[in-house]
């Protein structure tokens, strides 16, 4: 392991034998100078082994180009998968391959789960970023990731690591075998594997700075421990003008003392502790691959197996908030209690039997568990071989399944809430109005919890089940060679390079929830619709290569690269067109300019397309709430805010409001243009020092995304933006008739279904560094950096909606973490038998993103900037032995916390008051691993 140069993020794969024909992710076209006009980067088997990768999303995400995607850290919101998100464009935008294929996609998204990539047999992965549709398919407009595998191991490994840390908890223990070797006279090679992970949770409860959920105070100047008004004791909205005398703090919200008197001051749960900060799991990876050597016609073939399960866990259910209908004789409420809940009411909330609506936040007592358990398989097979000596031909068919149960635990129904809640004395004995399916009656108006019978709990619990399959079949074939010495250039030797290529992709996927589910009956998980679908496509596509000029002054090289893809899709997008042109220019041999543009795209993938709407919460702010509304009285009354309650709409429960969410059967293609100009710097007087810089541009139109970006977005669009209660945003509000308020019940909230009208664009800088010292006797030195500047990073809902610049900023108007700047440098000393090695990590600081854009009508926040963070790992591999490695490493060497904020904040990925996917909330943790190899 310790025998190689640890390459991190090198320009281009350099793993291969001098002069040996390889493919560079990029282009289908073979070439034995290992350039390529996309910048490239790669990360080696050695690098992986280093950092003692157990997860490939570990080491992807510290890639500088990358920010996280589903991972580890993500608890709330997650599907139990891990994902890679290049330029922060979207892991839906993010091709994964393995050499050079479709790998198995998750669900009905195409998303791959980089748990079923097996770590052990990597030989090294590849990066583009930017487009690249036009050789490999839709998907690419971020870029592609190509997981190189070994196909001719030889031998028998072990490796075996466990980490923990430093807190004790979060351990991760891993272990692989791997066996390969030659058979038939050499013509052919075998290799199978098999390993298992299995990862301890880490709770929020666990580390200073997420035990408590925080919040702004409020003046906005600082956090305070705050959490959720979905509580124990039961609180209720109580903010009609006749009932203000009740409420002693004016935040709208009340509870109950022990006998159902009503408390002017809510109670507050804290949200966070129960929550995992890194959720477990329990990995069997299993495979093998052949390659066989039929008289200059090879056989190749491979099958995977992997069972992944992960679980999640959440803090308790509750009512959060739901508008249930209580009777006027109900025995559990006293009297001056029902009055307040009558005036609350009103007459628009009293219904025929004369019974009130309440709007309840009651917290049950167990954290809601979610547990995702999903099987997937790919058997791929084919031949290929050679033309000549110059052409290479390859035909492939490969079939893939994800196999998905997610079981969800410790939930509520809303209809046997409300049918517990409908309670009356009969006779001395309280009792259910409706006693059918065994009701008990429910009493949640009381702060004590002995009132609360496990009966009546029973009765309104609910467990959840969801079972999805996504199958994937691709057919392919290729072509790729030169047309020799007769077709050059008049200034060139080598021959013009081509490479053609047909495929078929058909992908099928069902998503079925229970029947509980589906219709929306869970309290705390919402709904989950049952999307069948599929697509199929079919396409042909061709590269070129031509080589200029050759060997002249000025021109050591000049070469034009081109690229072209038709692709005909079974649904509305049809007939699509991709293509790319651009090329390199090396003035003398030290030093190379290269060049690309490329249109892409990205279809609309199954849920997208065939997603029915869907309920679900939204974190952000309602600009008709709360005492001072940022919106206009007129507009909000226009969208439905009632006569009079102006200044008295209630503020959204734990800062979430309900948003619906759905696809769109006549979605087109999201396009982007995708340009990268860039610089090799090899200089011969100095044969051991690479540097690369590479500026790049990427401009997507007809994103797709929720109405302008999402439901905040629509709100902001309407109330703070159009100010046209015509406009699409406002006329997709429905409100509370009683209130206002767009929480509670099943139709109030923001309707924002997918639609073809995002727009986002960034540009920004690359640049790496590669250089190695020879010190003698003392071994030798080696440093790797890596860096990526984000000039520019803009999204926008749509055509004359604001386009809010991103870069360097953090929050829920740009739904993410953007620093400016991020690097990754490496030093490594190499004295054998022992390698010793330092990583550098930076991240630069970020602004909140609603103060810097000024859409904030406070203008402040307790938290408006986020410091930068420097991590340090330190690793070492000692050889004991022949064929016996020790290797180990501290990772965050300095313990460094995450920077924290409030729930105001919000974002994807904001979770336990940090992001705690881009900065490391574990803290000192540490690792020891070993190999055999014979």
């Amino acid at each position: 392991m310790v025998s190689q140069a640890p390459a991190w993020a090198q320009d281009a794969a350099s793993t291969e034998e001098p002069g040996e024909e390889i493919v560079v992710t990029g282009s289908r076209l073979s070439s034995r100078d290992n350039i390529s006009s996309s910048p490239v980067n790669t990360t080696t088997s050695e690098e992986l082994a280093l950092q003692g990768t157990v997860n490939i999303e570990d080491a992807l995400v510290e890639l500088p180009q990358a920010v996280p995607g589903t991972s580890s850290s993500n608890n709330n919101g997650s599907n139990g998968t891990t994902t890679v998100n290049l330029r922060g464009l979207g892991d839906v935008r993010t091709l994964v391959l393995v050499d050079g294929k479709r790998w198995i996609p998750s669900g009905n998204t195409g998303v791959v789960d980089l748990n079923t990539i097996p770590t052990a047999l990597i030989k090294r992965v590849e990066v583009v970023t930017g487009g690249a549709s036009a050789v490999y398919g839709s998907d690419a407009l971020a870029g592609v990731v190509n997981f190189i595998l070994d196909d001719s191991f030889e031998g028998v490994r072990v490796d075996t690591s466990y980490g923990i840390t430093e807190r004790g908890d979060g351990g991760t223990f891993d272990a692989n075998l791997t066996v390969g070797g030659e058979f038939g006279d050499g013509r052919g090679n075998a290799t199978a594997w098999i390993g298992y992970t299995e990862r301890k949770p880490v709770f929020q409860g666990d580390r200073d700075f997420s035990e408590f959920a925080l919040a702004a105070n409020r003046t906005d100047d600082g956090l305070i421990r705050s959490g959720s008004t979905t509580s124990f004791p039961t609180n209720i909205l109580l903010s009609a003008v006749s009932n203000r005398f009740i409420d002693t703090d004016g935040d709208s919200t009340v509870s109950f003392g022990p006998n159902g008197e009503l408390v002017g001051v809510a109670s507050n749960y804290n949200t966070n502790p129960v929550n995992y900060l890194l959720v477990p799991q329990k990995r069997l990876l299993a495979g093998a691959n052949f390659t066989y050597d039929f008289d200059g016609v090879e056989a190749f073939g491979r099958l995977t197996f992997a069972n992944n399960r992960v679980s999640t866990q959440l803090a308790p259910s509750g009512t959060f908030f739901s508008s249930f209908f209580i009777n006027p004789d109900n025995p559990f409420i006293p009297a001056a209690t029902m009055a307040a809940l009558a005036r609350e009411a009103g007459p628009a909330g009293t219904n025929a039997l004369g019974q009130y609506r309440v709007s309840i936040g009651y917290r049950f007592a167990a954290p809601r568990k979610s547990d995702f358990s999903r099987n997937a398989y790919q058997v791929l097979t084919g031949v290929r071989g050679d033309i000549g000596d110059r052409w290479k031909w390859e035909a492939f068919g490969q079939y893939s399944r994800t196999e998905m149960q997610t079981a969800l635990f410790g939930d509520g129904d809303a209809r046997t809430v409300q049918q517990a809640l409908l309670a009356r004395n009969v006779g001395g004995t309280i009792q259910c109005i409706d006693p059918s399916n065994g009701c008990v009656p429910l009493n949640l108006f009381t702060s004590d919890p002995n009132k609360i019978s496990q009966a009546a709990i029973d009765f309104i619990s609910l467990d959840l089940q969801v079972q999805a399959t996504t199958e994937q079949s691709v057919l392919g074939g290729t072509l790729a060679g030169d047309l020799g010495d007769s077709f050059t250039s008049p200034w060139a030797g080598s021959p013009i390079g081509l490479a053609f290529g047909v495929e078929y992709r058909d992908e099928d996927s069902v998503n079925r929830p229970d029947a509980n589910y589906a219709a929306g009956r869970s309290l705390g998980f919402t709904s989950a619709p049952i999307v069948v679908g599929g697509l199929n496509v079919k396409e042909v596509y061709g590269e070129v290569r031509v080589p200029l000029i050759e060997d002249k002054p000025f021109f050591h090289a000049l070469t034009f690269e081109g690229g072209y893809r038709v692709s005909d899709y079974s649904t509305s997008a049809g007939t699509i067109q991709t293509f790319k042109a651009g090329g390199d220019w090396a003035p003398i041999e030290s030093l190379r300019f290269r060049g690309l543009y490329q249109r892409a795209v990205r279809a609309p993938n199954i849920n997208e397309l065939f997603q029915p709407q869907v309920e679900g919460a939204t974190t952000g702010t309602d600009p008709c709430a709360g005492p001072t509304p940022a919106g206009s009285r007129e507009l909000c009354e226009a969208t439905g805010v009632p006569a009079g309650r102006y200044g008295a709409v209630p503020l959204p429960p734990a800062g979430q409001f309900q948003s619906f969410q759905g696809g769109n059967p006549d979605l087109d293609v999201e396009k982007s243009n995708t340009y990268t100009i860039g610089a090799v710097f090899q200089p011969s007087f100095a044969p051991r020092l690479s540097i690369t810089a590479d500026y790049y541009s990427v401009k997507i139109t007809d994103a797709i995304a929720p109405l302008a970006g999402g439901a905040q977005n629509a709100l902001n669009a309407c109330y703070l933006t159009t100010k046209d209660v015509n406009s699409v945003f406002c006329q997709r509000i429905v409100r509370d008739p009683v209130n206002g308020a767009l929480f509670g019940g099943n139709e109030p909230g923001i309707y924002a279904t997918q639609v073809n009208t995002g727009r986002i664009s960034t540009k920004g800088v690359d640049v790496s560094a590669n250089y190695s010292f020879d010190l003698g006797e003392w071994g030798g030195l080696r440093a790797n950096f890596v860096a990526t500047y984000v000039d520019s990073f803009i999204r926008q809902g749509g055509q004359g909606l604001p386009a809010f610049e991103c870069a360097g900023r953090f929050g829920s108007v740009c739904n993410q973490v953007t620093p400016d700047f991020k690097t990754t440098t490496r030093l490594t000393w190499d004295i054998e038998p022992v390698l010793l090695s330092l990583r550098w990590r930076h991240l630069d600081s970020v602004e909140l993103d609603r103060i810097a854009l000024g859409t904030d009508s406070n203008g402040r926040a307790p938290v408006e900037k986020l410091g930068a963070r420097d991590y340090f790992d330190f690793d070492f591999a000692v050889d004991v032995r022949e064929g016996m490695t020790i290797s180990g490493g501290i990772a965050n060497l300095f313990d460094k916390t995450p920077p924290i904020f409030g729930s105001d904040v919000g974002g994807n990925g904001a979770s336990a008051n940090t992001y705690p996917g881009t900065y490391d909330g574990l803290g000192r943790s540490f690792r020891i691993g070993a190999q055999l190899h014979f």
